[in-house]
């Protein structure tokens, strides 16, 4: 019985062993399947003109006083695509971030609490004089941007942008308008919002993606802020115009999936073209600056590149073609998965297991064990963000429609009335209404119900005080002081009768 299992083992041993030897020899001839084909095809350029492209612009916003902006960008851009997949984005030479942000101004601009901007925009009055006095020239720069057309140029390339001025000078233009009053602020908003989901929707990079969802949950905040204080008919049309839910674009991570995808075939099939450290660690740092800025992790982006085996002979096979249909065949599964809520992610090793399997199937396949060796991607940290901003905006759109509700209906009535488009992104249900707080709410990224408490879930103030109106008043001329008057004598005590005898 023992010789008869050996020779079995030793004949599943020469099977593996020929089955390995085969798909390293001629494992590239398997033909492409249509998922791999599908997620090697190019994008279709958007925008023609490189003068005209928004992207350029983000990428060298920061340029020196006296150089184009978008020049600047496009040449750090044309660099890197002489060296794509490998070259990261330049920014050491002179010239091209005279315009950064000093640290102490960054931070505070940072902490702003950004519905304030609508119920304290006086507090900001200090820091936009500050911002104006060295950087007024980004706030032209920044309103330029909002007028051009966007298409993600970073796509298949390796390196990201650095961002942090044009998501800065955003914040200072919104805080400039509501400083100079609440019509002011409601104009610029509406010009900003739009462009930013236009970037949304454009984005094909990770980076790209997580900027402009952070753009644009400030001004859903911004909305719901102005939207609870009681605005106006006139105010509410225009801001349920601004506040509708994202559409497919705009929510897609299809895209950054296939950046992914396509950068991962550059660092299997090529050689590391050697730039130094420099522009790699720029790179890193910007990643970690908007991981930092939407509260995600450090490490967000190391964990969504295609992963690696580490065996030495499983890398050798993960370069084969019959492999790579896998790794296409797991990205198409991933992205069909980002519509559910909640939030559930195929893995790596269930694609791969697909199909019957038997005891000798670690052996005989060894294609379906490159997986068991590589991490898994992690996409929920980043499709939750997304989702989170996304929620911002239906909330938003729920409080003009709570608005209009017939006064016999109750609010979770109206809430689930509003139908799928409304209801929570995480959940799949309508928003939570909390009559003892009155807000209307999401439960968020964790998934859980914390009542609407504002740390964990995102939740908005259906109805505030108005904020009190400035009163100007002249001031009052001291009146002449007025003598005292002298003092009365007292009357004197009337006579009593005496008692009668």
């Amino acid at each position: 019985m023992g010789r008869m299992f050996g020779s079995l083992l030793l004949l599943a041993l020469l099977v593996a062993a020929i089955n390995i030897s085969g798909l390293v020899w001629s494992g590239a001839k398997d033909p492409a399947s249509e998922s791999f084909t599908a997620f090697t095809a190019p994008p279709t350029d958007i925008v023609a003109s490189t003068t005209e492209n928004g992207y350029y612009m983000l990428v060298g916003f920061a340029a020196a006083a006296n150089s184009d902006p978008v020049k600047t960008g496009y040449d750090i851009w044309r660099e890197a695509e002489d060296g794509r997949g490998h070259y990261f984005f330049d920014y050491a030479k002179d010239g091209r971030t005279e315009l950064r942000l000093s640290p102490d101004l960054t931070t505070m601009i940072l902490g702003w609490k950004i519905e304030d901007l609508v119920a304290h925009p006086e507090q900001f009055e200090e820091t936009l004089k500050t911002f104006r006095a060295g950087s007024n020239q980004l706030l032209t720069r920044y309103a330029q941007w909002l007028e051009m057309p966007f298409d993600d140029e970073g796509y298949g390339h390796t390196g990201s942008p650095r961002m942090r001025e044009l998501f800065l000078t955003h914040r200072v233009y919104l805080a400039d308008g509501f400083f100079q009053g609440q019509a002011e602020g409601l104009d610029l908003l509406s010009v900003d919002l739009p462009s930013w989901r236009v970037v949304l929707a454009h984005a094909k990079t990770p980076a790209v993606k997580l900027l402009a969802a952070a753009a644009v949950s400030d001004d859903a905040r911004l909305i719901s802020a102005l939207l609870s204080r009681q605005p106006d008919a006139t105010t509410i049309k225009r801001l349920a115009a601004l506040a509708q839910p994202m559409n497919d674009e705009e929510k897609s991570l299809r895209w950054l999936v296939q950046h992914e995808f396509v950068t991962g075939l550059n660092r299997f099939k090529s050689a590391v073209v050697s730039q130094g450290p420099g522009p790699r660690q720029q790179s890193e740092e910007n990643e970690r600056w908007v991981s930092s800025l939407t509260g995600l992790g450090a490490d967000t982006f190391d964990r969504i590149e295609t992963p690696l085996p580490t065996n030495p002979v499983l890398l050798a096979l993960a370069k084969k073609q019959r492999t790579l249909n896998l790794y296409a065949a797991y990205y198409e599964d991933l992205v069909k998965a980002f519509a559910n809520a909640p939030i559930k992610l195929p893995t790596l090793h269930e694609t791969a297991n697909r199909g019957p399997r038997n005891i000798l199937d670690p052996l005989l396949n060894p294609v379906k064990n490159v997986f068991a060796s590589a991490p898994e991607p992690a996409w929920s940290p980043l499709l939750g963000y997304v989702r989170e901003a996304d929620a911002r905006l239906r909330l938003a759109s729920l409080q003009v429609i709570l608005m209009a509700a017939p006064h016999d209906q109750t609010m979770a009535g109206a809430i689930g009335k509003a139908g799928p488009g409304y209801y929570d992104p995480f959940t799949g249900i309508p928003m939570v209404w909390n009559a003892s707080q009155g807000t209307i709410y999401s439960v968020g990224r964790d998934g859980r119900d914390d009542g609407g408490e504002s740390s964990f879930d995102i939740s908005v103030k259906l109805d505030e005080p108005p904020p009190p109106p400035k009163v100007h008043e002249k001031p009052v001329k001291p009146s002449k002081p007025v003598k005292p008057a002298k003092p009365v004598k007292p009357a004197p005590k009337p006579a009593t009768k005496a008692p009668a005898a």
